[in-house]
């Protein structure tokens, strides 16, 4: 055999071997970067749909807080409510209700069977809008306010009668609040949607319409500046596809001969909503739904959800993101490992085993990370420290998790995480009876911080909230979570509590380290704590109803402790 016979004899068969082995762990690396990614895309698509519906009924939700503020419903009361149509009593009780949501419902009206109407419109703190007809007035009169019975600025003067609109008109027939199709507002022009009630006075006497709004236009606003991928897009439709929200730059109404009419999901211009919406099996479905289309564009993937049911809307939410987003980078990677694989032919099959196996090990950490996101785990510290692809997308990982958790400010976990594990912990609990899982919730409301606020300004606010977050993670154990619920109510989660003594002395241990004097840049300040509690399962099985008895039981104790400071004082 010649030399160079053994030559090639030797170089092909090792060649073959190092390229077949190369080419298999490619295949092993792109599956497994594949499957990590479309675990976190289908969690990611979740948790935004959940995010949205979140949001939205929040403000769904506060349209009928506001009604009930002014119009009590029977159930809430221990006789029926009897509706005085006085406009100077009812101007008093719109200021209040008009400031409950002012982010969204900030707008509360009346319109009588006579045709008066009032209405307070909350535009800011400072910025107050008064809508006054008083039944003898031919036109309505609008004036900049600054309080109760104010009248000094008029803006215009208008035609407008309540009894032609169409909120008025739908609410005359129910006696329940109801919502009216999307239509524009007669003032301000934009994309709304109102929920209306009507009232009585005495002896069922019909007196007229309360209402107030919900802009479409804040919603739009919200989804705009949702982060969820380059390409993707979310939108809410109502059950006839007429678009309600868009997260997208297209505005979801034409010009019809001159008037403004809102437009389908399947006619919008953006492809990416037209396209999903038109080849969607079930256009409204009852539950959430992940699915996968194949468009002209590529594969999309889509989440789907109801939304609005329990609110007596018929709404659903739509997420979705090409592929091509959430695979990018795991492409790329594939190509260098294909160049990485005739490398491993110059120097060796044992570095590039050694390469590739260190490039599985840590996308089976993504894996893994991943699965715990999804089930509403703490995700484990991946300590990938690579700066390639991988490295990029365990650090934008993180980064989601950071975005998705934790509050900005404190550190700790938002809400929507706190809701993630909780849900995890009851899901548990109902596959594994046997084991008897339980966990109580502490609802934690920070005393005297607005003096804070006003006396040291925001900044000095902040730092105390900072302090006190910290405070209460070292007061738990570190299979415990502490999460800030809004404002300066944080909400600490206690697993495998055994009793209540358990609970009060953890109780009294946080109270204890909340209230040690805070240090701040000039001087020395103190706030106290309030806390409630509620255990799964002894005090309810939905978190919700946890937090709201958790909830009253610290509002009853803040309520004991103010009664008792001021007996003391006397």
């Amino acid at each position: 055999m010649s030399r160079s016979s053994l030559r090639r004899e030797l170089v092909i068969p090792i060649t073959a071997v190092v390229v077949g082995v190369s080419i298999a762990i490619g295949w092993v690396s792109m599956k497994a970067g594949t499957d990590a990614v479309n675990a976190l895309s289908q969690r990611i698509l979740v948790d935004m749909v959940n995010r949205i519906n979140l949001a939205t009924e929040k403000h769904l939700d506060g349209a009928l807080t506001a009604i009930e503020s002014i119009a009590p419903s029977a159930s809430h009361l221990p006789r029926e409510y009897e509706f005085n149509p006085d406009l100077h009593v009812l101007e008093d009780k719109f200021w209040s209700a008009s400031g409950l949501f002012m982010d969204v419902n900030n707008y509360v009206y009346f319109g009588g069977k006579d045709g008066r109407f009032i209405g307070v419109y909350r535009i800011s703190p400072t910025d107050v809008q008064l809508f006054w007809r008083e039944p003898t007035d031919l036109r309505r009169s609008v004036y900049k306010v600054g309080g109760v019975g104010d009248r000094s600025v008029i803006i215009r003067t208008d035609d407008f009668d309540p009894r032609k609109r169409p909120w008025y008109q739908i609410a005359m027939g129910s006696t329940a609040p109801v919502w009216s199709r999307i239509y524009n507002n007669f003032s301000f022009h934009y994309p709304t949607i109102t929920l209306a009630k009507a009232v009585f006075e005495r002896n069922r006497q019909f007196a007229g319409v309360v209402a107030t709004d919900v802009t479409l236009k804040e919603l739009s606003n919200f989804l705009s500046k949702l982060d969820i991928s380059k390409n993707s897009v979310a939108y809410i439709v109502d059950e006839d596809g007429y678009i309600v929200a868009t997260s997208g730059k297209e505005i979801p109404e034409r010009l019809v001969n001159g008037v403004p009419e809102r437009m389908r999901a399947v006619d919008m211009k953006t492809t990416l909503i037209s396209q999903t919406y038109r080849k969607l099996s079930q256009p409204m479905l009852k539950t959430a739904k992940i699915q996968s289309l194949d468009l002209q564009l590529g594969t999309v993937d889509l989440a789907i959800s109801p939304l609005g049911n329990k609110q007596g809307l018929h709404w659903q939410t739509i997420v979705a993101v090409p592929r091509a987003d959430f695979m990018s980078n795991i492409n790329k990677g594939f190509l260098q490992s294909v160049v990485i694989a005739v490398a491993c032919i110059l120097f060796a099959l044992t570095v590039g085993l050694t390469i590739v196996e260190r490039v599985i090990r840590d996308i089976r950490k993504l894996t893994a990370a991943a699965e715990k996101f999804g089930n509403g785990e703490a995700m484990p510290k991946l300590d990938i420290r690579r700066k390639d692809e991988i490295g990029i997308l365990a650090q934008t990982f993180t980064e989601m998790e950071n975005k998705l958790r934790f509050d900005k400010l404190t550190q700790v976990a938002n809400r929507e995480s706190l809701f993630a594990q909780i849900n995890y912990l009851q899901n548990i609990a109902l596959q594994h009876p046997e084991a008897n899982i339980g966990f109580t919730l502490l609802f934690v409301d920070l005393d005297r911080f607005k003096s804070i606020n006003d006396n040291y300004g925001h900044d000095a606010g902040d730092n105390v909230l900072v302090i006190t977050a910290a405070r209460l993670r070292s007061a738990i154990r570190d299979s415990d979570e502490v999460a800030r619920y809004g404002g300066d109510e944080f909400v600490l989660l206690l697993k495998d509590t055994k009793n209540s003594i358990d609970i009060h002395t953890m109780v009294e241990k946080i109270t204890s380290l909340v209230e040690e004097p805070i240090s701040l840049e000039h001087d020395v300040v103190g706030i106290g704590a309030s806390i409630g509690w509620a255990s799964f399962p002894d005090d309810g099985e939905d978190y919700l109803r946890l937090i709201k008895i958790a909830d009253s039981r610290m509002y009853n104790l803040k309520r004991d402790r103010k009664t008792t400071s001021f007996v003391h004082a006397v």
